[in-house]
């Protein structure tokens, strides 16, 4: 039987033998694709399976540990709160701008009369930094904050006045603060003061600060600068003069002294006419003076005290008087 007799048979059973051949192969590498990604998904599984089998965060611990944290926290608050209850002002209440400006002149003269007692020199104007108010009535709605501003000011400068500094040079106020906001626990009142003095005036007044019992104060800022542009030197030094010892009176000025083989002259008669006859008293003999002790300081520190620390300093300080608001209850 030839090709030609039989060429359509021949050619259907290699085409098709050449369609299964592609089938097959195509069968076993999408078998393969089929395998790799059912290995992954199968991987895939079994890891959530394991996540969700675990015990992890936020277990039945961890919440209690949370739980215990955040009262612990709330506590310390609460005690914080409390802890600044002596310090916290009652509701500010507006009153007439009148009553405060006549309150404002009646601490002026009150401090006035003390810095005066303690020695200080005074500016020229002085009203406790709000001298935009000595002859300007302020609104309503701010005067129950200015009146806790002059309250604080006065018993700050107070303190002042008590530290006793050569010379008290300004106060200046910025202004009121902005109204507490939502959520806010204190409002700061900020003043400026500007007063020269010696180191022990200063050491003073900070320290009242620290042991004020109606008002917490906070300094932000302080710039100290001593008077003097060069360091001290010897010369500034004082120091008392000792007093001078009497000098040792002469063995030979009364004639009492003899030598041992000699006999003692007589004594010289009174110039006031004694009793004829009558012996003069025996004269005792001065005993010798002290030795005088060494002028001036023996120990170097002694200098040092003397010539350092007398300086006056001229001081800057920012203050903020700290307004506590009440407690939000949480």
């Amino acid at each position: 039987m030839s090709f030609q007799d039989n060429k359509f048979p021949i050619i259907l059973g290699t085409v098709t033998a050449v369609a299964a051949g592609g089938l097959i192969f195509w069968g076993m590498k999408s078998g393969g694709k089929y395998a790799t990604a059912k290995e992954e998904f199968d991987s895939a599984q079994a890891q959530i399976g394991k996540m969700l089998r675990a015990n992890i965060p936020p277990t039945q611990d961890n919440a209690r540990e949370k739980e215990k944290a955040v009262t612990d926290y709330e506590a310390s608050v609460a005690d914080l709160q409390k802890a600044f209850d002596p310090l916290r002002q009652p509701k500010l209440e507006n009153i007439e701008p009148s009553e405060f400006q006549n309150a404002l002149l009646a601490s002026r003269k009150d401090l006035i009369a003390k810095f005066e007692a303690s020695g200080t020199e005074m500016p020229e104007t002085f009203f406790l930094g709000l001298g935009k108010f000595s002859d300007t009535l302020p609104a309503k709605k701010d005067t129950g904050m200015l009146n806790f501003e002059m309250k604080a000011f006065a018993n700050l400068l107070t303190k002042l006045a008590e530290a006793a500094p050569d010379k008290f040079k300004n106060a200046y106020w910025p202004g009121l603060p902005n109204p507490p906001q939502e959520g806010d626990a204190v409002v700061e009142h900020p003043i400026e003061l500007t007063f020269s003095g010696t180191e022990a005036s200063l050491r003073k007044f900070l320290s009242s600060l620290d042991d004020s019992k109606e008002y917490f104060y906070i300094v932000r800022t302080m710039r100290v600068k001593n008077e003097r542009a060069s360091a001290p030197n010897a010369s500034d030094a004082r120091f008392e003069k000792p007093e001078e010892a009497p000098k040792p009176a002469d063995p030979f000025a009364t004639g009492g002294f003899v030598f041992p083989d000699e006999d003692p002259a007589p004594a010289p008669a009174e110039e006031d006419g004694g009793a004829e006859g009558e012996t003069p008293a025996e004269e005792e003999t001065p005993a010798p003076a002290p030795e005088p002790e060494p002028a001036g300081p023996t120990d170097s520190g002694e200098i040092l005290k003397q010539v350092l620390g007398s300086e006056k300093l001229d001081v800057f300080l920012r203050i903020d008087v700290v307004q506590f608001l009440e407690p939000k209850t949480p």
